[in-house]
């Protein structure tokens, strides 16, 4: 049986070649692109339900899926250990890149966010990403100095995962990291700006947040990658740093709504 868990052109391909998918991921254009377009309501199911129901159609039982599920290697949780000082300091993970630059909260921002949570808060950081947030990441360790770990662009995702897991909660924009901290169950506070709760990538885990203002013009794109068709990022730009550190405390205490719309 071949199961077709991304639904590109790659993907069809190999499928193709090895007989055709029994089951293949629904990403539902036609639904997003009324709803980017002419901000016509749709109504989708969670990304998890649909990779989930996947093994429904290959005749598999469909499982929950629960975070936990990764396996760290012994070395790399000894590493991750070493370096954030064992248990004895509380840190917050933080990822200030994503892939697209418009689904970016300003550096500045993350910066200001960093000096507040470390200084104010007494809390500790990881900052994460891949070699392309090493910008982003210099100017945030800069304003905290040595009361923070800074891994980006030097670890893979299971190096990533043992770090994470030694973290209370997790800000970041929307990328992949803050589904990676989800898994290692983690709370996360996440910025969202040109995509939408609809399209499915919202924080599943109870206790996540998610962050965004209200604007007549999202969603502007499917994934972020589309940039901005005002050319201002109000989405994220207007977003302010007390909002996001407002969110990221009640997601470290648990308290607070899981959802923090704003107005602008």
């Amino acid at each position: 049986r071949v199961i077709d868990a991304h639904n590109n052109w790659r993907s069809r391909v190999v499928s193709r070649r090895l007989g055709g998918a029994d089951g293949r991921f629904a990403k539902h254009y036609t639904e997003r692109l009324a709803l980017i377009l002419f901000k016509r309501p749709v109504e989708l199911p969670p990304i998890l339900d649909q990779y989930a129901s996947l093994a429904s159609a290959v005749g598999m039982p469909v499982a929950k899926l629960a975070p936990g599920g990764i396996d760290i290697p012994d070395g790399y949780a000894a590493e991750a250990g070493a370096r954030m000082c064992g248990d004895a300091h509380p840190y917050v993970a933080m990822a200030p890149g994503a892939r697209w630059p418009d689904k970016r909260w300003p550096i500045e921002n993350y910066a200001e966010l960093a000096r507040r949570l470390v200084n104010v808060h007494g809390y500790r950081l990881l900052i994460l990403g891949d070699g392309n947030d090493r910008a982003a990441a210099v100017a945030v360790a800069e304003t905290v100095g040595d009361m923070c770990v800074d891994i980006t662009g030097r670890v893979g995702v299971i190096e990533a995962a043992a770090y994470l897991k030694r973290c209370l909660g997790f800000v970041g924009n929307d990328s992949g990291l803050a589904h990676l901290a989800e898994a290692m169950g983690l709370p996360v506070a996440v910025l969202f700006g040109p995509t939408v709760e609809t399209f499915g990538y919202y924080p599943a885990r109870e206790g996540s947040k998610s962050i965004e203002i209200d604007l007549p013009c999202r969603p502007c794109s499917r994934n972020g990658g589309r940039p901005c068709p005002k050319r201002t990022r109000e989405c994220l730009t207007a977003i302010g740093v007390d909002a996001v550190e407002r969110a990221a405390l009640d997601m470290l205490s648990g308290g607070g709504p899981s959802r923090y719309v704003l107005t602008p």
